[in-house]
């Protein structure tokens, strides 16, 4: 044996004896975010037992075994990015921490994947996180839509399957009338309920399709088709589902039709779109000039355990893998000493009793039906008809109210529930608005909403501790905060709406909600606190 070969198996000897103890301290690592998030992955994990997201449980392992195949088959090389990937890490376990004291799910769900990708960084930098970045990516989809996102989502894909479910009936010579999400069809109703809505199929389709796009060998343009025709696949297998299930309906009766969706809502219909997906991007490989089968251009050997060692760290890890391991170990100690994110509810009066005489308005109180609340989660609520005689037309208020808001339940906005009603949003905008008789303004969402020949106007905002608000999406970061610095995340969405008659204008109706809050407004703090 020559000198120079003695000297690089040293060299080897050190490396492979350096790279254990580093493997082993990423392993803890890996371990320590697992305890750390383990929360909100426990709390993941209740959400597969949801038919949407019941494909959840063969998310992990598949990436384990992308994860595995990546490290085995990566050639290491210097790569910078690894203090970055300890700042990444850091800002995860902040996200944890906000998770737990917010009462927030969301991000410690996220925050477990930006935790992994972190230590990806760490370990072998830029160059690690390009291989490692979509086996950790994917899972995603084993992780449920923040509850905002997944209601939009949700009613969007309840209203387009309506309408083409409708469509394919009148195709077919069917006399049917569509409102919002009921199909009329004549001696019955068929409404296209939250369970209709197509989730169950898109998610799982989604999935498998970001899937097939890591395994497949092809143009990356391929991939990104396939992955956004999940979409349209499921719209029309759900729409052709409930058209099938109005047919069932309108000849024999509800049973038969209830027969049929129990019997073709989960893998059936689940499999026909696997076949539409596989026949696209076989589509896509014919356009493309070849004539090779799909089959072919499929690598399960990226999802196959190889053979060798993990690629070694790079020799930059050192330092940075220690200051991961003990910011983990430091949140870790953090979440057991911090509370448990309890909310304080301020002492308020039921809404059962808020007044039905204001001045000149009398009110005549509604109810929501069961299904509705199941839906809405409110702790609280009031919906009443508002009449006054010196008023042509009722002002409806609607208040909704929440103990707190976490992943138990949250603020439903009217810009997702009204179009499912049937109505259409004709008009849209946030404005400054003066009710009669008070000194303050104050910002409203502003909608003119219409059906048919039957027009309404609505106004809608969100009462949070202290603030007035009117987008969604602040909500979310005013609940965090909210939580952190006055441990509560209470809060009431209020909504007004009058009929605009055929004879008056919208500056009418306008005049008509302005007197009414102008009135209602004083009472208001009693069952809203600030």
């Amino acid at each position: 044996m020559s000198v120079q070969q003695t000297v690089t198996g040293g060299q080897a000897g050190m490396s492979h004896s350096r790279d254990v103890p580093m493997l082993g301290v990423a392993l803890v690592c890996t371990g320590l975010i697992a305890l750390f998030f383990w929360n909100g992955l426990a709390h993941a994990a209740v959400q597969w037992e949801r038919e949407e997201f019941s494909y959840g449980y063969i998310v992990p392992p598949l990436t384990v075994l992308m994860v595995w195949h990546a490290l085995r088959t990566m050639t290491p090389k210097p790569s910078g990015g690894v203090w970055a990937g300890a700042a990444v890490i850091i800002l995860a376990v902040l996200s944890g921490v906000l998770a737990k004291v917010g009462g927030m799910p969301v991000f410690s769900y996220y925050g477990f994947i930006l935790a992994l990708m972190g230590l990806a960084m760490v370990l072998y930098g830029w160059h690690g996180l390009r291989h490692l970045f979509f086996p950790l990516f994917y899972l995603f989809f084993a992780l449920p839509l923040p509850n905002t996102l997944y209601i939009k989502v949700s009613t969007t894909m309840q209203y387009i399957s309506s309408v083409l479910g409708t469509e394919i009936l009148k195709a077919m010579n069917y006399s049917v009338y569509l409102s919002g999400n009921i199909i009329d069809l004549g001696p019955y109703q068929l409404q296209v309920a939250e369970a209709c809505n197509g989730l169950r199929y898109l998610f799982p389709l989604a999935s498998f399709a970001f899937l097939i796009g890591y395994l497949y060998k092809g143009p990356t343009w391929h991939k990104v088709v396939l992955f956004l025709f999940t979409v349209p696949i499921t719209i029309v297998i759900n729409s052709a589902r409930i058209a099938f299930t109005g047919i069932l309906v309108n000849s024999n009766g509800v049973s038969a039709a209830e027969g049929f969706m129990h019997a073709f809502e989960g893998w059936v219909i689940f499999v026909i779109g696997l076949v539409l997906l596989f026949l696209v991007q076989q589509g896509l490989i014919l356009v493309s000039g070849s004539r090779e089968l799909l089959t072919n251009r499929i690598d399960l050997d990226m999802i196959m355990p190889a053979r060798g060692r993990p690629a070694a760290p790079t020799s930059r890890a050192t330092w940075p893998l220690g200051v991961a391991s003990a910011v983990l170990l430091a949140g870790v100690v953090a979440l057991v000493a911090l509370p448990e994110g309890a909310r304080s509810v301020p002492p308020r009066k039921p809404l059962a009793t808020f007044p039905l005489q204001i001045d000149q308005w009398t009110g005549v109180e509604q109810s929501i039906l069961p299904s509705q609340i199941d839906i809405l989660q409110v702790d609280d609520y009031l919906v009443a008809d508002y009449a006054s005689p010196a008023a042509p037309r009722d002002v409806n208020l609607y208040i909704a109210w929440y103990d707190a808001q976490d992943r138990r339940a949250a603020i439903h906005s009217p810009a997702v529930c009204i179009p499912a009603g049937g109505w259409e949003v004709t008009n849209f905008t946030t404005t400054t608005v003066q009710p009669t008789g008070l000194d303050d303004s104050l910002e409203v969402n502003r909608s003119v909403i219409a059906q048919g020949t039957s027009r309404q106007l609505v106004y809608y905002w969100f009462e949070l501790r202290h603030r007035r608000m009117t987008h969604e999406y602040s909500i979310k970061l005013a609940n965090v905060w909210d939580a952190l610095t006055l441990g509560r995340t209470d809060g009431a969405l209020i909504r007004l709406v009058t009929p605009v008659a055929a004879n008056e204008s919208l500056e009418d109706a306008e005049q008509r909600l302005s007197v009414f809050m102008g009135e209602m407004l004083p009472h208001l703090d009693d069952y809203v606190p600030n």
